[in-house]
């Protein structure tokens, strides 16, 4: 970004464009999906379209994606195209390995095995021991959302900051301001070589 460049301070535009492409992705998704259970025997189609809605994947991956794009467009941070879409499909390519069918497997007619549910059956034996066993990748995987999570509200407030000091305390000093950037990076790699 040169110093003529018209001053942005605000990601939100950067976040609300890229949530709102996010939901239309993930209606269009959840609704082709759901319209493809349409045996007798698909009695719970509308428990299904709820639960795939709460996983929030394709907005945390919009989010992102947003975020980093703003850290590259309005804070003037020298990012390639693959650190700023790469964590989104990282994300995204561990959210179909746990469960959430790639495009090959689109045509599935058991809607439980996408978000790892067992089937409603009357009559089924459930135990606590059969829990136990699959409990395990779902704390891990509600860990790596909430990690996801914590990245994108840190990175939220930390790119709005810094686009705000870029326009205010370093207004037209562009050097001091990448000088600062550095300095802050580094500072954050030595302590973290030093723990």
């Amino acid at each position: 970004r040169s110093i003529d460049a018209p001053q942005v301070t605000n990601v939100n535009c950067y976040v609300v464009q890229m949530l709102a492409a996010s939901l239309g992705l993930k209606l269009f998704d959840i609704t082709r999906r759901i319209l493809m259970y349409t045996k007798k025997s698909n009695e719970h189609k509308h428990f299904f379209a709820i639960a795939r809605g709460v996983y929030p994947i394709q907005e945390l991956c919009g989010t992102m994606t947003a975020l980093l794009l703003a850290r590259r467009d309005v804070v003037g941070i020298n990012l390639s195209i693959w650190k700023i879409v790469g964590p989104a499909i990282v994300i995204h390519g561990l959210a179909n390995f746990r469960g959430m069918k790639p495009i090959f497997k689109w045509n599935s007619s058991t809607p439980w095995s996408e978000m790892q549910l067992p089937p409603f059956k009357t009559g089924s034996d459930f135990s606590f021991t059969h829990l136990i066993p699959t409990s395990y990748a779902k704390i891990v995987w509600t860990t790596i959302l909430l990690r996801v999570f914590g990245f994108c509200v840190k990175n939220y407030y930390l790119t709005g900051r810094q686009a705000m000091k870029r326009t205010t305390t370093y207004s037209g000093k562009l050097h001091a301001f990448e000088a600062k950037l550095h300095t802050d990076s580094f500072l954050k790699k030595a302590k973290k070589d030093q723990s």
